[in-house]
């Protein structure tokens, strides 16, 4: 199916400066309801919640509890500014938040790690998604932000209910790992689909019969290429920044898991890079078949016009009329000319075929 065109190719919404301005403003294209979804536990225990307003986050978040707080939708920038100002966060932070073409990026703070990146999918048209994803680490407490209501952490809510691999034991960093690794586990159920359209426009082009829109799909794939790559590259500097432990957030039992977290990142930067040499694969074997068919097309042609040729000389020596020409006036003259072409048409034939020249 030929994709449509997607969010991602439309004109990106940025702030002329935001240093110039006190006011929020939210870029992306999603504008569902804000919900928010607050997940307290521990080792014994856990409670849910869901707030429409922020005001009530200050007051549930001071138990002392290990805090999960989900915050789905981001287009009501008023109250993502009231949840920021409630982490004490910087006006550029809060923009950066709101900002869902922002590079992403990993700050940390003397209380707390904010890390702002993509996450990906493939719509029911085949058509490549990209969806703002905010994630802020502090003491006890981890706070998620997405742009849409799309079910992208509920098997970790899951997991705490059911206390999966003891999740609810863990500190709050196990948390932060798993949210991180869920936005990775998208990025390698994403490129695992490009491979295999990839794979599959490669079986079709060495079968010599791709389609028309081959050209197109090629080009539509290596967009979708370079979003992915776009998205994840910046991380490969900034994960340092978590894996050096600054601010002591994580752990040291459980640095193990930043570690599997880097790997998996380096993983995805391969598996892209993959993919970017499939597609160069894709375009040469592309040019390389339209060659061939070009190539194809002028041997049949050259066979015709080699063929042509005496043919042309043979009329036009006998279109000359002169009358002193003898087979102007013989009666079997003209079946003569005819049988002079055919035995030339079948002889050139006859020694084309010898040559194997087509």
């Amino acid at each position: 199916m030929h994709k449509q065109t997607s969010n991602l190719r439309k004109k990106h919404r940025h702030i002329k400066n935001n240093l110039l301005t006190d006011e929020f403003v939210y870029t992306g294209d999603h504008k569902e309801e804000i919900y928010i979804y607050l997940t307290q536990y521990e080792p014994d225990n856990y409670v849910q919640h869901t707030f429409s307003s922020p005001e009530k986050l200050a007051s549930a978040l001071r138990n002392g509890k290990k805090s999960w707080i989900h915050i789905s939708g981001l287009s009501d920038t008023q109250t993502i500014a009231l949840i920021g100002k409630t982490l004490k966060l910087h006006f550029t932070d809060i923009q950066d938040i709101l900002t869902s073409q922002h590079i992403a990026k990993i700050e940390t703070y003397e209380d707390k790690t904010l890390l702002i990146f993509n996450t990906f999918y493939y719509s029911e048209t085949k058509e490549l998604q990209q969806e703002h994803i905010c994630i802020i680490m502090g003491k006890d407490y981890v706070f998620s932000f997405q742009e849409s209501n799309l079910p992208l952490f509920d098997n970790i809510k899951k997991a705490i209910v059911q206390n999966t691999t003891r999740v609810r034991n863990r500190p709050i960093d196990y948390l932060f790992c798993l949210l991180v690794n869920n936005v990775f586990s998208n990025y390698l159920d994403v490129i695992a689909s490009l491979e295999d359209v990839l794979d599959a426009m490669e079986d079709e082009i060495i079968s010599g019969k791709p389609r028309d829109d081959f050209g197109n799909r090629i080009q539509e794939n290596r967009r979708d290429y370079l979003q992915l790559k776009k998205s994840i590259l910046p991380l490969k500097e900034d994960f340092n920044k978590l894996m050096h432990n600054e601010n002591k957030l994580v752990c040291d039992e459980d640095s193990i898991y930043l570690n599997d977290l880097e790997d998996r990142m380096l993983f995805i930067i391969q598996s892209i890079e993959i993919c970017r040499e499939t597609l160069a694969s894709l375009l040469d074997l592309y040019f390389s078949n339209n060659d061939l068919k070009m190539n194809e097309i002028m041997k049949r042609l050259t066979v015709v016009t080699t063929i042509f040729i005496p043919l042309t000389f043979v009329v036009g020596v006998w279109g000359m009329n002169f009358k002193t020409m003898p087979e102007l006036d013989w009666q079997y003259g003209y079946p003569m000319a005819w049988g002079i072409m055919g035995i030339i048409v079948i002889g050139v034939w006859w020694y084309i075929k010898k040559q194997h020249w087509y």
